[in-house]
């Protein structure tokens, strides 16, 4: 079964949630900026903390949402400063539009979805608003678009550490109700690492799955040397294990270990795109937050799902606001089937809700927030309509 193709803001919801009444009352925007406990390296940059934005919309009945816009910087390409100028904007058009329903919107008033405004800050906006509409409603978010929730969603377990701790780590995991790991590899030298991942094979034993993350680290001779040395460890796949992806289905072809898109994604804005030619593909990493208005992850989730492929979603060092939102979508997407790249908040120091969204027993639930569940006293309200 496909998903709808939204039209409203990014969003068409399903017939029996369509003609629901809005109208804002207020909008806010809090800046936040939480220190990472240790510095994060990413490919082109080094981050010391992560700074985002945090949306409240309320309606005259006195319904709230949430959304969170954060520009991930090397990967977004939009600064928060930019992020910040259109998500205004589109808060501007939205709160003076009066009475408006997500179904007769886009015909009456003219959408605002068609102005020109970068992914984060559509994603941000429009997840804020399914957040009130859901909260009217007293369903979950993902109920209103996909039909289906569940209450939790299983968490593939990110092993950060040097190779001495892969083991040590995957058995920590193991002992805390983890059934998915997922070890980054393609940072030392590539026959170590995938003795490493044999390594961790032997320990957690036949029912654990596994799953691996190059960042496009290797030319095509090393990552097929090393997807034949962990060949015999049925890794379900490996993220982006070349420099120039185009080749994927002849690594694919030699080694015969599947891979999934990550940051070729980024570089794909053509949402009608056909995957139909990668063979060995097992999964599309969905970063919503960085590459996708809601139109665009529906239709991504809608190729993949009819293609076979995972629809894995997975964070990019957000704050437990824009969690909370990935955790309900992936609720509605994959449910408690497909293990989902959740496992970042512990990265940072601290967080904009008085408690942390947090993973138990391997799962993170899927329950909304509330104005109440905030915690914005160390942040900076930016903005309010």
């Amino acid at each position: 079964m496909e998903f709808h193709t939204p039209n409203f803001a990014g969003i068409t919801l399903l017939p029996e949630f369509q003609d629901i009444p809005l109208e804002l009352k207020s909008t806010r925007i809090y800046k936040y900026s939480l220190p990472f406990k240790y510095p994060l390296v990413l490919k082109h940059t080094t981050l010391h903390e992560r700074e985002g934005l945090i949306i409240i919309l309320t309606d005259l009945n006195g319904h709230t949402g949430m959304g969170e816009i954060s520009p991930l910087p090397g990967f977004s390409r939009e600064t928060l400063e930019t992020a910040l100028l259109n998500t205004t904007m589109l808060l501007d058009k939205m709160i003076g539009a009066g009475e408006f329903s997500t179904h007769s919107y886009t015909v009456k008033k003219g959408g605002w979805q068609d102005s020109v405004a970068p992914a984060v800050s559509y994603f941000g906006v429009e997840a804020a608003t399914l957040s009130l509409l859901a909260n009217a409603k007293n369903v979950s978010p993902g109920d209103l678009i996909f039909g289906k929730s569940t209450a939790r969603v299983p968490i593939n377990g990110l092993i950060r550490g040097s190779l001495s701790d892969w083991v040590p780590e995957a058995e920590r995991m193991i002992n805390d109700g983890y059934k998915t790991l997922k070890v980054k590899v393609g940072r030392i030298n590539s026959i170590l690492e995938a003795r490493g991942i044999q390594d961790i094979r032997k320990m957690v034993g036949p029912e654990i799955k596994l799953r691996l993350d190059a960042n496009q680290s290797w030319d095509l001779a090393t990552a097929i040397e090393f997807g034949k040395a962990v060949e015999s460890c049925d890794i379900e796949y490996i993220e982006e294990p070349l420099t120039e992806p185009v080749d994927l289905p002849r690594f694919f072809d030699a080694c015969g270990v599947p891979f999934a898109f990550d940051e070729t994604l980024h570089e794909i804005m053509d949402p009608t795109i056909s995957f139909d030619s990668y063979t060995g593909l097992r999964a599309l990493v969905l970063k919503p937050t960085l590459t996708a208005s809601t139109a665009r992850l529906i239709s991504l989730v809608n190729q993949a799902t009819g293609n076979g492929v995972l629809p894995v979603l997975s964070s990019s060092y957000e704050s437990d606001v824009g969690l909370t939102t990935l955790a309900q979508l992936a609720g509605s997407i994959g449910g408690e089937d497909i293990a989902v790249g959740l496992d970042t908040r512990s990265a940072l120091t601290g967080g904009t809700t008085k408690s942390p969204v947090g993973i138990q027993d391997g799962w993170m639930s899927t329950r909304s927030l509330t104005t109440q569940d905030l915690d914005l006293g160390h942040c900076e309200l930016l903005y309010q309509n």
